[in-house]
């Protein structure tokens, strides 16, 4: 089975950019308890299989959401933008572990925040197309 999410949090780790803020935090689904801050969490909102082919494979189709959680808004910001540099407009590339990337493209973000933290939260996410 494919796994997308971790294609992406494998990627996001391997990005000097990325990484020169949030080193190796980067996190499938949930915070780990007592987080460090500025962080990511990465996980898929919805997956489904196209009746569409690339390359003579099926095409799979995921909503990858990357979360920047920071405790101030503009390194929440920053970090939201530099996910999307990583991410956005990856074409037919192969991202370990076996997922070969069709095409990523940037859905936006929606900022948010949380005052009893206090954290500041960007939402980010990309639709995946992939080979299954």
């Amino acid at each position: 089975m494919k796994d997308p999410v971790l294609a992406i949090i494998t990627r996001l780790k391997a990005d000097t950019a990325v990484a020169g803020v949030v080193s190796t935090r980067v996190y499938r689904a949930t915070l780990p308890t007592s987080p460090t801050f500025p962080t990511i969490t990465v996980s898929r909102v919805d997956a489904k299989r196209q009746t569409l082919f690339h390359n003579r494979r099926g095409v799979g189709q995921s909503r990858i959401q990357c979360t920047a959680w920071a405790a101030t808004d503009g390194v929440a910001d920053n970090l939201s933008e530099l996910i999307a540099d990583s991410l956005n407009m990856v074409t037919d590339t192969y991202l370990a572990p076996g997922v070969f990337v069709i095409r990523i493209n940037d859905q936006g973000t929606v900022p948010d925040s949380n005052p009893d933290i206090p954290v500041f939260i960007y939402h980010r996410d990309f639709i995946v197309q992939y080979n299954v």
